[in-house]
């Protein structure tokens, strides 16, 4: 009898012991693969700088700072832009010349050639040497021997004044009535297109330029006056 209550004893011992066992099992059994990793609303992120998933963190770093900042998300990823491509295309800022415009610069001459005057329908008229001749503003002495084909030397002395001296308009010349010039007393060829220039005072000056033209045919030839005002760049006929 004694026996079979040890037995008895021995076995609830046991029982309850199972049993206890069984209870905290069941109340802490292990956590699987699938519930040991933490549910995304309770993820911790890992602290940077860890080698556990790297690029991870890396991006959950950003993604949060951009947050915070009130930007877009960026991808920590170098974004590489693609190459533009010009092929077919004029670049910015340049300009291609139409076929038109390169005509017109390819026949654009350098040198503008200079503008032709019609030689006007003159025929010189004889003219009378005169006994005496006041000089015109620009005009001398020599000019006046030239143009009237006297002697220069002769003249002055008729006229009582000396060959060093300088004559202005105003004075008057005694003027041979023969003899001639000694030398060329042409001292520019002529006909010819004279353009005014600056200095060019009269029709008188520009007669005394030519040595043996009278003013007189200039103004004629151009339909001036002898008086007539000149301009610079204006053109004459010289008969």
């Amino acid at each position: 009898m004694p026996r079979k209550n040890i037995l008895i004893s021995l076995f609830l011992i046991l029982f309850v012991l199972s049993a206890a066992a069984c209870v905290r099992s069941a109340s802490k059994a292990p956590k699987s693969a699938a519930e040991s990793q933490a549910a995304p609303s309770e993820a911790v992120l890992p602290s940077p700088g860890s080698v556990d998933d790297v690029f991870g963190q890396l991006s959950s770093f950003a993604t949060q700072t951009a947050i915070a900042m009130g930007a877009p998300t960026t991808n920590p990823e170098a974004t590489v832009l693609p190459e533009l491509t010009t092929t077919g295309e004029a670049a910015v800022g340049e300009s291609t010349p139409t076929p038109e415009a390169q005509m017109t610069q390819e026949a654009s001459p350098t040198e503008q050639a200079a503008e032709a005057t019609p030689v006007p329908n003159f025929t010189l008229k004889s003219r009378e040497v005169p006994k005496s001749y006041t000089l015109h503003k620009g005009e001398h002495p020599y000019c006046i021997a030239r143009r009237f084909n006297v002697n220069p030397i002769t003249m002055l002395q008729l006229s009582g004044l000396s060959a060093s001296g300088s004559y202005s308009a105003g004075t008057v010349l005694k003027i041979p009535q023969s003899g001639s010039f000694p030398g060329n007393r042409t001292l520019e060829s002529h006909p010819t297109t004279y353009t005014v220039e600056s200095g060019d005072e009269t029709l008188y000056s520009i007669a005394c330029l030519f040595g043996d033209v009278w003013p007189e045919d200039i103004a004629d030839a151009n339909g001036l006056k002898l008086s007539a005002n000149l301009s610079v760049g204006q053109k004459l006929y010289i008969p």
